[in-house]
């Protein structure tokens, strides 16, 4: 009876843990999607590594999931162990071929290690945030780079980079570059310059967004003895920020709507040229 007993348990074990592979893929070239998101009721659930695989228990294959890149059309599906994303050309033909002269400068925000950070706890609802920086009478300039601090506790953390319009709402709407901006950091507390010189977008009269995502990869996981999560760990590098008691200019996507934040501002700098 023991042994039977034991062999349950093992069994029972060997199912819990049981995953499935999949594999996310250009639905042209074949070619592996590095760092494509899926999505799960509303909210960002994994992050496929750089050869485009991540991986889900093998009894959410019959679930539907969004799978989203920058550069490809957004695709739900269910789980297989490959899933092919369609490029989306019409976003890579509006990148604009202009004549940049690099000779004025503007700088928006301030960069500064800070006092205070914040990562994603392990639920990882609250993985992108975004900071506004609003146009003041700026005309001809476009973005450069956008400067951030970021710290890690390890090597070969990850932290994603986007650029968002401002919707009529005022709220986080489209993205607008055109490929993945990924960063590897090192341990310690280091700048992050994001190039955004190559997608050549004109500043815009309402506004833009500077989105920060940190990729649900296990390279990003904290699993530190003081953690208090149930889960036991939380997602790096920590970004910093300054608190505040009332909007200033950040917003956290969390269960499919962003939102105001009204306790902190992200420490981003933006600087544009003409």
């Amino acid at each position: 009876m023991r042994n039977k007993i034991t062999v349950l348990f093992c069994l029972m074990c060997t199912l819990f843990q049981a995953q499935t592979v999949v594999h996310v893929k250009d639905k042209e070239s074949k070619m592996p999607i590095a760092y494509a998101n899926i999505w799960k009721a509303e909210s960002l659930y994994k992050t496929a590594d750089s050869t485009g695989v991540f991986s889900v228990n093998s009894t959410e294959t019959a679930s539907y999931f969004k799978i989203t890149s920058v550069g490809y059309h957004d695709t739900i599906a269910k789980i297989t162990e490959e899933i092919f994303l369609r490029p989306n050309r019409i976003a890579l033909d509006e990148v604009k071929l202009v004549q940049r002269k690099f000779e004025k400068k503007v700088k928006l925000g301030k960069v500064k290690r800070g006092d205070n950070h914040y990562g994603v706890q392990w639920d990882t609802k609250m993985a992108m945030t975004a900071k506004y920086f609003p146009n003041k009478d700026t005309k001809g300039k476009y973005l450069s780079k956008a400067k951030f601090f970021a710290t890690a506790t390890n090597k070969n953390r990850l932290i994603s980079v986007l650029v968002y319009s401002v919707g009529d709402d005022g709220k986080p709407d489209e993205i607008l570059n055109t490929e993945n901006l990924v960063y590897k950091l090192k341990k310690g507390t280091h700048a992050v310059e994001a190039d955004l010189n190559s997608f050549n977008i004109e500043f815009p009269s309402n506004g833009i967004f500077i989105i920060i995502q940190h990729p649900l990869l296990e390279q990003n996981k904290n699993y530190s003895k003081d953690n208090n999560h149930p889960n036991g760990f939380f997602y790096e590098p920590l970004i910093s920020i300054d608190e505040s008691e009332e909007y200033i200019d950040s917003w956290y996507f969390k269960d499919g709507i962003w939102n105001q934040s009204k306790t902190y501002s992200i420490n981003i700098e933006l600087l544009l040229t003409d």
